[in-house]
Formats: structure tokens, C-alpha cells, sequence
């Protein structure tokens, strides 16, 4: 049974994953729009995917000194950052004004991802934690939607990014007693007594790596796939809700099998065959459903390589952690910014061919993890 302070820590828990998620859901409307808005090539705002990913390295490099200081002020804090990313991104009239905002985002959210298991602590973790992922994912999958409303009754559909604001202000005034650190207690494995990676480590940890990838190819360049196939990019903003809704379903089901395809396998194989029909020159109904298929298939691939490196036993699970949202940094910071490279010197939709490649490594890397 939680205590007061308990479900006041579970609240502001699940109340900093919707904002994330509905950053994330925004990235790649916002990308759209804010091209549309301010009359600048796609490619020049590819880097807004790419704001997460630096806040991400951050938090990898320093999230253990970060959380020494406390759940609490790590949470206000990205609360603040957070609110004025919005704000200049669902306001801002100049690229530079767009600049600031993904990058006070990114910093943000990156601050929420390493607060949520510091402040949900070691009580029924696991169960707590699914409950905010789902949170965060509902509110990915409501944002293309109010974005694309917002942009049919206002000057821009922008302006509905700055929604979380408006309870990140509580967040942000009100205390909460969170319990220091990360509330971990586990002894390390003997096979690492140096505290190095094992090769078993980092195979887990650029699994990560390629999940993360394969997922922001949808989110940053989805939307911009449909204005490509002929849709009107307040239209575009709306309909890639169905990789948001594939996404939310799919965590909802979670891992299966099916024969000899384990988790991986299959959800590699949807996801793959979803992103070489969304490549194909096809009618846009076609590539709405096929982006809800790769939403159905992705959805996994993070939570079960992330829980495949926090079982490897060679390291401190809160070092695991860090290493976890290094690896997103990672993937989130070179990704987009390629893919705005590509979007320069050819058709988008052709750049979704690498998913299938990303995820035959991330096939392979599974079975090494589980042979050694």
C-alpha cells in the first residue's frame, strides 16, 4: 500500500511521461509546420529530433551526479526547461527561436526520463513504470491529433505543443518528498570486479541503440512522408497519429511469439515490412496503415532491449540506467540529423529502407545477447 507521498511521487511521475510523450508525438508535425510557418527547407529543422538525443548523452554522462541532488529538484528543474522548450517552440516566429526551444526540450525531457525511476523507487517498480510508459504513450498518440485540430482553428497547430505547460506548472511549484538516488540495491556480478562493459554489455546496449533508431525514423519523418504522398501538411500532422496509436497498442499488447519467432524476430519483421511499404510510391491510405503497422511492430523493440540491459548482471543497475539513456542520446542525436542529410539529396521515403537493415542488426545482436 503507497503511502501519501507515495501516489503524490506516482503523480508527478506519470504527470512529467505525458509531457515526454507528448513532445515526442509533436516531433515530427512540429517539424512540418514549423518549415511551413517559417518558410525554410524541411532539412534545416531536422536537428529537432536531434535536441532530445543531446539532452539524452547528458544524462548518460552525468545522470548519476544529476540524481545525487534528488528526485525533486531534478524534476522541477526539467519542469522549468521543459515549459520554455514549448513555449519557444509553439510561439517562435524565427529558427533561432525554434533552436532554443528543441534544445531547452530535450534537456527537459531528458531530465524526466532520468527522474521517473527515482521518484516511482523500488515499490512494485516494475507495475508502476508500465503504468507511466502508458501514460506517456497515450499522450504521443493524442498529440498529432490536437495538433492538427489547433492547426485548422489558429494561425499554427504549434501552438497546442505548448499543452503540457500548463501542468508541468504544478510540477514545477509543487514539493514532493521523492526518495534520493534511484533506490537500487542489487550486488554486481564478480564478472566484472573492474567495472568495465562486457562484450555482452555493450551488445545490450547498442541494441538499444538500433530499437531507438529504427523507432525515430516514424516519429521525426512520418508526417513529412505523407506531405510527400500528396497529403495537406495540417491533414499530415493529424493522420501520423496512427504510428502513435500502433505504438500504444503495441506496448499494450506487449511481446509475443509466434512459432519460432521469438519477441525480436517478429516484431522486427512487422516493423520492416511496414517501412518498405511506406518507401513504395502508394496511395496514402495505404501508408496511413502501414505506419500503424510499424508503430505495432516497433513498440517492443525498446522495452525489451532496455530490460535486456538492466538483467545484465556485470554492472550497478543505476549505471545500467545511465548507459541506457546514453544509448538513446545516442540513436536520437544521429538519426534525425541523417535523415534531414538524406532529405537534401533524395526522397525521403526512401531513407525508411535502412529500418529493415537497422532491425536485421538488432535480430543479430538479440541472439548473440541470449548465445552468450
Amino acid at each position: 500500500m503507497l503511502t501519501r507521498q507515495g501516489v503524490l511521487r506516482d503523480r508527478h511521475a506519470y504527470a512529467i511521461q505525458a509531457a515526454i510523450g507528448w513532445c515526442i508525438g509533436g516531433l515530427g508535425p512540429v517539424l512540418i509546420l514549423g518549415a511551413r510557418d517559417l518558410e525554410v527547407p524541411r532539412h534545416e529543422l531536422a536537428w529537432l529530433g536531434s535536441a532530445f538525443g543531446f539532452g539524452l548523452l547528458g544524462a548518460g554522462v552525468f545522470g548519476r551526479r544529476i540524481l545525487g541532488h534528488g528526485a525533486e529538484p531534478v524534476t522541477r528543474v526539467g519542469a522549468v526547461l521543459v515549459i520554455g522548450g514549448v513555449v519557444l517552440l509553439g510561439l517562435g516566429t524565427t529558427v533561432p527561436h525554434l533552436v532554443a526551444g528543441g534544445l531547452l526540450q530535450g534537456i527537459g525531457c531528458s531530465a524526466f526520463l532520468i527522474a521517473t525511476p527515482a521518484l516511482i523507487g523500488v515499490q512494485e517498480r516494475a507495475k508502476r513504470l508500465a503504468v507511466a510508459v502508458g501514460v506517456s504513450s497515450i499522450a504521443g498518440l493524442l498529440a498529432p491529433g490536437a495538433i492538427a485540430i489547433a492547426d485548422q482553428l489558429l494561425e499554427t497547430g504549434r501552438v497546442a505543443l505548448i499543452f503540457p505547460a500548463f501542468w508541468l506548472v504544478i510540477v514545477a511549484l509543487r514539493r514532493v518528498r521523492a526518495p534520493e538516488g534511484l533506490g537500487i540495491d542489487r550486488e554486481v556480478s564478480d564478472r566484472s570486479t573492474t567495472g568495465k562493459m562486457t562484450s555482452n554489455t555493450w551488445a545490450r546496449w547498442f541494441a538499444i541503440v538500433l530499437a531507438v533508431s529504427a523507432e525515430f525514423f516514424f516519429w521525426t519523418w512520418g508526417a513529412a512522408r505523407l506531405v510527400d504522398a500528396g497529403a495537406a501538411v495540417g491533414t499530415a500532422s493529424g493522420l501520423v497519429a496512427a504510428f502513435a496509436i500502433g505504438m500504444a497498442l503495441g506496448r499494450m499488447i506487449g511481446p509475443r511469439s509466434v512459432g519460432p519467432l521469438g519477441p525480436v524476430p517478429l516484431s522486427a519483421l512487422v516493423t520492416g515490412s511496414a517501412a518498405i511499404i511506406v518507401a513504395l510510391d502508394l496511395a496514402l491510405p495505404i501508408l496511413v496503415a502501414a505506419l500503424f503497422f510499424a508503430g505495432l511492430g516497433v513498440a517492443v523493440l525498446y522495452p525489451v532491449s532496455l530490460a535486456g540491459l538492466l538483467d545484465d548482471i556485470a554492472l550497478p543497475e543505476e549505471r545500467l540506467i545511465a548507459l541506457a539513456a546514453f544509448a538513446s542520446g545516442v540513436a536520437i542525436t544521429v538519426t534525425p540529423t541523417l535523415l534531414g542529410i538524406l532529405d537534401q539529396i533524395t526522397e525521403i521515403r526512401f531513407a525508411f529502407l535502412f529500418v529493415p537493415v537497422i532491425l536485421g542488426g538488432m535480430v543479430w545482436l538479440n541472439g548473440r545477447v541470449w548465445r552468450t
